[in-house]
């Protein structure tokens, strides 16, 4: 039996997907937020989706760790924007800066919160079970046996590119429905337009480990999509072979990369 959690990062392809759904890859995220500072503004939407935009990245800050740690109030989303940094553009730096404006040019254009824009655009056509993280309360969402009272005062407002409560397979099954064409064949087209991201051979998504508009990759041409996501009290991975045909979602109750975790979620799916 698999239990609900915050999936933390595997909602980036998701966010990518609705993204993907609303605007046009290669529009400047200024178009969408105005306000934005001028060295942010002339980002296109791709290469914030593809982590090619050179964007620096809030996750290594010591006193965002630090504060994350101290389960302090979550710091307003412009603080961190007012940080962010532009270097080395073109190549690949994961950046959860980047799907902070996405989600918040999202929230901008549907005049929804991320959750709802996610469920009329994906969940709902798709019928994927899913529930909120936004606030402390929806910690009530999520049932799996790790969580403990200390857990449960980590503010879901610090996962600033947004989440969502699933369980990890159900999360893998919507990706997997993506890949089937479900909204379109457009959609997995785009999302598997893909870069090598330079990871060692041995590493479960190798050979050929890519990222593509909010999908890990491995292989050239695609064999294998997914996502990954860390955060306090958990480490999940979503697999889907290329066509949708196979997924499979895992979670451990550790923190930090678990490769094992990753390499049974690619096994389960990989084309024999």
């Amino acid at each position: 039996m698999q239990h609900s959690v915050p999936i933390y990062s595997i909602a980036k392809s998701y966010t990518a997907a609705a993204v993907l759904l609303t605007f046009h890859p290669q529009q400047y995220i200024g178009d969408r937020l105005a306000w934005l500072p001028a060295h942010l503004k002339s980002l296109s939407i791709e290469d914030l989706l593809s982590h090619r935009s050179g964007l620096n990245d809030y996750f290594v800050w010591p006193d965002y760790r630090a504060a994350v740690e101290n389960a302090a109030e979550p710091w307003d989303a412009k603080d961190i924007i007012a940080r962010a940094e532009v270097q080395n553009p073109g190549g690949f730096s994961y950046s959860n800066i980047g799907y902070l404006l996405l989600r918040l040019a999202l929230e901008d254009f549907h005049q929804k919160p991320f959750f709802n824009v996610l469920d009329s655009l994906i969940f709902s056509p798709l019928g994927i079970k899913a529930s909120p993280f936004d606030s402390l309360e929806d910690w009530e969402h999520c049932n799996h046996p790790a969580i403990t009272e200390e857990l449960r005062n980590y503010h879901p407002g610090w996962v600033y590119t947004g989440t969502f409560v699933a369980t990890p397979d159900e999360a893998a099954r919507g990706i997997a429905l993506i890949m089937r064409n479900e909204l379109g064949s457009a959609l997995p087209e785009a999302m598997l337009k893909t870069h090598l991201v330079g990871a060692p051979q041995n590493h479960p998504m190798s050979p050929e480990a890519g990222y593509g508009l909010g999908l890990m990759t491995r292989g050239l041409p695609t064999v294998v999509v997914g996502h990954g996501g860390q955060g306090p009290g958990f480490n999940h991975f979503a697999a889907v072979s290329s066509d949708g045909s196979r997924w499979c979602g895992e979670t451990s109750a550790q923190e930090g990369e678990d490769q094992d975790l990753i390499r049974r979620c690619v096994a389960a799916v990989i084309p024999r």
